[in-house]
């Protein structure tokens, strides 16, 4: 069973992922969490964009109050990459999500790796929870956004 406060702040980011879906952006929502406190809550940024909202939760956190040692990154969908890698140089070494990356098309990432495999190398581990009570809810808004884009 996931960790209360875990659902709650996921459930968050999960309204994150909405509300990118409903601006018409990628369904991708992050938020930043230290010491109880959220340090930022951020949508996807409109497409083509350098940040997605995992990499730009983490970097208005890291900006705020340097190192995230200590911090959570929620976000609905598993972290591709560069935003694994974004959240890692940080000091963040913790991650909870809703989907995981085998969920959703391998086209959403920029390898069809699992993310795993990808960071099993670094040079510290970075914990990843998979919280599968909530994985219907933030995979439907995935859907709903493949639907009306990506579908027509």
């Amino acid at each position: 069973m996931a960790e209360i406060e875990d659902i709650r702040y996921l459930k968050k980011a999960i309204a994150n992922s909405r509300k990118s879906f409903e601006e018409g952006r990628f369904p991708a929502g992050g938020i930043v969490v230290k010491g109880g406190e959220i340090l930022a809550s951020e949508v996807n940024v409109p497409y083509p964009g350098l940040f997605h909202a995992d990499s730009k939760a983490v970097t208005t956190a890291f900006n705020k109050v340097g190192s995230l040692k200590g911090a959570t990154l929620y976000v609905g969908l598993e972290s591709c990459l560069m935003c694994i890698s974004v959240a890692y140089w940080s000091g963040l070494r913790r991650v909870v999500y809703a989907v995981p990356k085998s969920k959703v098309s391998g086209d959403y990432y920029e390898t069809h790796k699992e993310t795993g495999e990808l960071i099993d190398n670094f040079n510290e581990p970075i914990e990843r929870i998979h919280i599968s009570e909530l994985e219907d809810e933030a995979i439907a808004i995935v859907r709903e956004w493949e639907k009306k884009y990506l579908l027509k």
